[in-house]
């Protein structure tokens, strides 16, 4: 019984987000502006910090989002560096991984955070990345940095797959960009933000909020939890800044500045303590 219920545990603290997760994920270059949008659909009852990290040493400042699994401190799903850099993650189907027990071990958990510590640039954090064996992994991650670069990092099919952004824009969801046919795929929500993208729309915070709002999720389960989009973010990755919306509502959004949060020091809050009174 101590041996399922270990593994039990383990499942849940390595796979987060379950069958129900329905994340976006998209960026856009035009310009001189370099702008990512984000939606983290989960459950409501969801306990979302943010929070920051000082530089030190050869690490960098960096602000993450993100809530506690089975451990006493928050997983980064996602969050942005001082450099600029950016990093999210959104489930997908089950795939064969690579075998990569030769390599150096980081588990899921600690990974977002110490990849914002210590990249810069996409580049850098794809080299990064092909130097350890992630464990438990079952999703694909976007990486995005104020020059515009952007890719998706994928491993299925036994190996590690890196995609490279072929235009102006790149977006992901729930499906392998490079399996699609391992499920969740078509996906309703991709091809709107793809089609908004390549219809050439304004970058800017208000259009990525827009295309946000439209792809939102929201569903009130039988005993009466919710489930669905529990905050969004638009990055101004040029400016090191970041617009939070929480829980559906676009009418008031929260603006980060990085630079300044860090001139605080190592710090976090509650995102609902932020929104409601």
């Amino acid at each position: 019984m101590i041996k399922i219920l270990s593994i039990f545990m383990l499942t849940a603290l390595l796979f987060p987000y379950g069958d129900a997760a329905t994340c976006t994920v998209f960026n856009c270059a035009r310009g001189n502006k370099v702008l990512v949008g984000n939606n983290e659909d989960w459950q409501y009852a969801t306990d979302v910090e943010m929070w920051f990290v000082a530089p030190t040493g050869k690490n960098y400042g960096r602000l993450c989002f993100g809530w506690k699994q089975l451990l006493i401190f928050p997983q980064a799903q996602g969050g942005m560096n001082d450099q600029g850099l950016f990093l999210d993650w959104a489930m997908c189907p089950q795939a064969v991984s690579p075998d990569f027990s030769w390599k150096k071990k980081i588990a899921t958990f600690s990974f977002s955070d110490k990849l914002l510590a210590q990249c810069a640039t996409v580049d850098e954090a794809v080299e990064w990345i092909k130097r350890y064996n992630i464990l438990f992994i079952q999703s694909h991650i976007m990486l995005v940095d104020r020059s515009g670069n952007s890719a998706v990092i994928e491993w299925v099919d036994g190996e590690i797959r890196i995609l490279r952004k072929k235009n102006d824009c790149q977006v992901i969801t729930n499906f392998w960009l490079s399996r699609p046919d391992l499920g969740n795929y078509p996906c309703p929500r991709y091809n709107k933000v793809n089609a908004m993208m390549e219809k050439g729309k304004d970058v800017s915070v208000e259009s990525f909020a827009s295309i946000l709002q439209m792809v939102t999720q929201y569903e009130r389960t039988a005993d009466g939890k919710e489930t669905g989009t529990i905050y969004s973010n638009v990055y101004d990755l040029t400016n090191g800044e970041v617009y939070i919306y929480y829980r559906r509502n676009f009418a008031d959004p929260l603006k980060v500045n990085l630079a300044a949060e860090l001139k605080k020091g190592n710090h976090s809050v509650k995102l609902k303590s932020l929104f409601i009174n």
